[in-house]
């Protein structure tokens, strides 16, 4: 672990460090992945720069409310923004929100372009993996395998290095598949991700628990049903505007007959 990194007489958060070159990284490849997708990619930028701020706002509120017995003495720590005092879960749901409603504010196809943000998305999500490994933070519990990590005095499960296993393994599965529908490589990111912080809460050392439930499951539980909902409903309305499509043009131009059977674009 290095939780700080020293150059010279300069004392540098690793954490901190870490996570503002994801931010500024996740900016650059959405804005790389909205122009192969057709969309103005300053734009994108903008909306992608708004989100991580929106994100670390969320994710400082989400932290705080985990740990309300914490700062209900103590209010004015609430604004000490602390890079090892968030919440990533919270932070993620602020920041899709906001990229969804500054969308729709902007008369942009909202899941085309969640498509375009998820690489980023990927990006950031590798960056947090890394961030918790230099600081530490998301650690596993004690564990005697050959791969556990000396942490905070005993042999733990490297938890932060599966979440980045995991984020590899999900962004390559995400952008590898084609794009059958407008929405559907933000939702396998989504789905995917859930299930993969599902199974690894399981190693956690940290986990917050209600009733002897570790709390970050039954939310990742909740999202993955959600978005495989979602993924449903938005598949079914593609297939249906494909076979509307083909049936105007079939109707239009018998020469060029369309049937249902319609494939859906691709990119």
């Amino acid at each position: 672990m290095f939780p700080v990194i020293q150059l010279g007489p300069l004392s540098i958060q690793a954490r901190g460090l870490i996570l503002l070159v994801a931010f500024w990284l996740s900016a650059e490849v959405a804005e790389r992945g909205a122009k192969r997708l057709g969309l103005r990619g300053e734009v994108v930028y903008s909306l992608a720069f708004v989100a991580a701020v929106a994100g670390v706002i969320g994710a400082r509120i989400g932290y705080v409310l985990e740990h309300w017995l914490a700062y209900q003495s103590d209010l004015g720590a609430i604004v000490a923004l602390n890079f090892n005092t968030l919440s990533p879960l919270a932070g993620a749901i602020a920041g899709v929100l906001v990229a969804y409603l500054s969308a729709r504010r902007k008369g942009l196809a909202h899941r085309l372009l969640l498509d375009a943000l998820t690489p980023g998305f990927i990006v950031l999500a590798g960056g947090l993996a890394l961030a918790d490994l230099a600081s530490g933070d998301a650690y596993g519990s004690p564990s005697s395998l050959p791969w556990a990590i000396e942490l905070w005095g005993a042999a733990r499960h490297p938890t932060p290095i599966y979440q980045l296993i995991a984020v590899v393994a999900i962004g390559l599965i995400v952008l590898k598949t084609d794009r059958v529908f407008d929405g559907a490589r933000f939702g396998w990111f989504v789905a995917l991700s859930a299930s993969s912080r599902l199974f690894i809460e399981a190693f956690r050392g940290d986990s917050e628990t209600f009733g002897g439930v570790r709390t970050a499951q039954v939310w990742s539980l909740l999202v993955l049903l959600l978005m495989l909902v979602l993924l449903r409903r938005w598949a079914k309305s593609a297939g249906a505007s494909a076979a509307n499509d083909g049936h105007s043009r079939g109707s239009g131009n018998p020469k060029h007959e369309v049937g249902h059977g319609a494939s859906v674009r691709r990119v």
